[in-house]
């Protein structure tokens, strides 16, 4: 999205004015239900909600922290710029220390701006006393505040830690993948806000554990402040939350100060930043698969870019690492579901949610990689492409179906042919595997249907009136394609004539597609490599 830091920061703190205008009618019929019934306690009440303004302002300040990982230390740039100048070492040093911390407190007042205010009108505004709005506003800001400095330095101790320990090649050699486990664990932060209990019961909290996620920390920071210190459970997490975020400030400056002269000091020594390591392993035989399906040389060509650029660039390989971890976080969500009730037990039978979950990573990992198509690689080399190819001749909807497929499809209809095989019998599994697919097959193609680019070649496109609407389909196709298909899927294994049913539906869409192309112009089937600027006037 081509937009400034302006609209970055209303982005970062939408969710919290969504979710708090959300809580209007609940807060408004629960007041009502509770005067009839008695007293009405906000600081209890709110207890589930409060979890949910932690996690969240955590998990979107520890999110952008990783996104901006590198900016964290000073890099061939900076250096470039400050060692002319009579500016020492030192002074370099605080500069940059107090920009991380000026960093950490605008990411925490934007994420959190929104609930300081909405959140206590929400849930207090209506009993008329200024004093409880204002105690209560102070406990609620107090808990998120803290809770997201504590998110940002756990990551900025992290990479200072690292990068006092490391050399720098094996640093940015394992740097992604400590950055894919930290996403992972807050993507799944996200997801206890969802399965969390009230809290309401001390005794039942402390016994399941819960008391060891950071949120409830912060939470008990809150109910200290509201007046509720006396209770043993509450001020113990309390402390737990100030000694964990005394001891993750005092790991990141004390790392910080360790690792800044000596990275400071190699930048010159160091290489400009490249692709990542190339892998010694290929998970397919090259040969083989070339042969069987890459027969035409330029699409070959193109292919190999693509892969070789996809597993080699690291922002490509952030988003495409970000939508597999969520993906992951709702499959392991969607099989806590099943051996919830009944243990694993569960598993001996098919079951919507068991359905769902290769239909999940499939849809995940194919629409994070579809996201990295649009971010150019080096577009001052697509020359090349641009010189040696026919916009006419070349078709590039291929080039990208077989990346995503082979991305997709490739290592998971295996895994759910033999996990299927093992848990419900070859018939289900076959059944199983079969549909999987189709489906992923006719997602692809709708992804793919104005696609005629060869990814990472083009320029972004450009931030559109309609790209709001985007996401909305996004969201839609994401409950259809791993809800309804799974629900659909599952009645029709009770008769295996039922399986006919998705011929009709896949072929539908797969017509549809084909009917649409044949109706595009020639000009919008040409190759590009510079989307069109939306008109000024």
């Amino acid at each position: 999205m081509d937009v400034g830091l302006g609209v970055v920061l209303i982005l970062l703190a939408m969710p919290g004015v969504l979710v708090s205008l959300l809580l209007f009618e609940k807060y408004g019929t629960l007041l009502r239900w509770m005067r009839g019934e008695g007293a009405f306690d906000p600081f209890t009440a709110t207890i589930p909600d409060e979890y949910f303004f932690i996690v969240l302002s955590m998990v979107v300040t520890g999110a952008a922290a990783v996104w901006r990982w590198d900016a964290l230390f000073l890099d061939r740039r900076d250096y470039s710029n400050l060692v002319p100048l009579p500016i020492s070492l030192r002074r370099i040093f605080l500069g940059n220390l107090t920009a991380i911390f000026v960093l950490a407190a605008v990411l925490t007042l934007d994420v959190n701006a929104a609930s300081f205010i909405l959140f206590p009108v929400v849930v207090v505004g209506a009993q008329d006393s200024l004093s409880l709005l204002m105690w209560f506003a102070a406990g609620h800001a107090v808990t998120v505040i803290l809770a997201s400095v504590f998110s940002f330095f756990v990551v900025f101790a992290v990479v200072g830690v690292l990068m006092a320990v490391l050399p720098y090649a094996l640093f940015r050699r394992i740097s992604l993948y400590v950055r894919f486990t930290i996403a992972l664990g807050y993507l799944s932060l996200l997801a206890t806000s969802f399965a969390a209990p009230s809290f309401a019961d001390v005794t039942r909290a402390s016994k399941t554990g819960i008391h060891l996620l950071p949120p409830v920390w912060f939470l008990g920071v809150g109910q200290v402040v509201w007046g509720n210190g006396n209770s043993p459970y509450f001020a113990a997490l309390a402390r737990t939350a100030i000694l964990a975020l005394g001891l993750c400030v005092a790991a990141a400056l004390v790392s910080y100060a360790l690792s800044f002269r000596r990275a400071f000091l190699r930048i010159p020594e160091a290489t400009e930043v490249g692709p990542l390591p190339r892998s010694q392993f290929h998970l397919l035989p090259v040969g083989v698969f070339d042969r069987a399906i890459l027969r035409d040389l330029p699409q070959r060509a193109c292919f190999h870019f693509v892969t070789r650029t996809l597993l080699r660039n690291e922002t490509h390989l952030q988003v495409a690492a970000a939508f597999f971890a969520m993906g992951l976080v709702v499959s392991a969500q969607s099989l806590a579901s099943t051996l919830r009730g009944h243990g694993a037990t569960a598993l001996l039978s098919p079951s919507e949610e068991l359905l769902s979950i290769p239909f999940i990573l499939s849809f995940c990992i194919i629409v994070g990689i579809r996201m990295t198509f649009e971010i150019p690689s080096e577009l001052r080399a697509n020359w090349v492409f641009a010189l040696w190819i026919d916009p006419d001749a070349l078709q590039t909807r291929p080039i990208a179906r077989k990346v995503l497929l082979t991305f997709s499809l490739v290592p998971l209809a295996p895994i759910c042919l033999v996990s299927s095989w093992i848990l419900w019998g070859l018939g289900v599994a076959l059944m199983h595997t079969a549909i999987l697919v189709a489906c992923t097959f006719a997602f692809v193609e709708v992804l793919l249907l104005r696609f005629r680019k060869i990814p990472f070649t083009c320029s972004y496109p450009p931030f559109q009136s309609q790209s709001a609407l985007i996401f909305v389909g996004y969201l839609f196709g994401f409950l259809i394609f791993t809800g309804y298909l799974p629900e659909l899927e599952l009645w029709s294994l009770s008769d295996a004539w039922r399986v006919i049913l998705f011929i009709p539906i896949l072929a539908s869409i797969l017509l549809s597609i084909r009917y649409y192309r044949k109706q595009m112009l020639d000009m919008d089937k040409r190759l590009i490599f510079e989307e069109g600027s939306a008109s000024s006037f």
